[in-house]
């Protein structure tokens, strides 16, 4: 059983269109992994990352709740406002309270509000 050889002229289109879906593919999974990650920022109202000590994202060295200071690579909270907290302390605290413990912002949405990839539907469209 021979097996026939593809031309080039029809090889080298077909390897393109390969690569051309590849990396749509990659594209767009890059784009379903960013939009979750900021909808679960917009969801919970804060970023969690490791602290650093030349980190300048956020205002503060000392948790505002337990007033301990950050160690190098401790898992912190970083809210809209840029204060940062133990992510433990802000948990403890948004179960109580919905604003920054600092500035007294608001950290999370209050029910019933949108995010932005729901439009809100008004009444007088109906």
């Amino acid at each position: 059983m021979e097996v026939e050889r593809v031309p080039f002229n029809v090889s080298l289109p077909l390897l393109g269109v390969g690569a051309f879906t590849l990396l749509l593919s990659f594209c767009f999974c890059c784009y379903l992994w960013r939009l979750k990650k900021n909808g679960q920022r917009d969801e919970q109202g804060y970023v969690t990352r490791k602290f650093t000590v030349k980190d300048k994202r956020q205002q503060n060295d000392i948790c505002p709740v337990c007033l301990e200071e950050f160690t190098p690579g401790e898992k912190i909270a970083v809210c809209a406002c840029r204060h940062g907290f133990h992510s433990k302390c802000l948990l403890q605290w948004l179960e109580h309270k919905n604003n920054c413990p600092m500035c007294k912002a608001p950290v999370r949405n209050p029910v019933g509000e949108t995010t932005g990839l729901i439009r809100p539907t008004s009444l007088s469209s109906v």
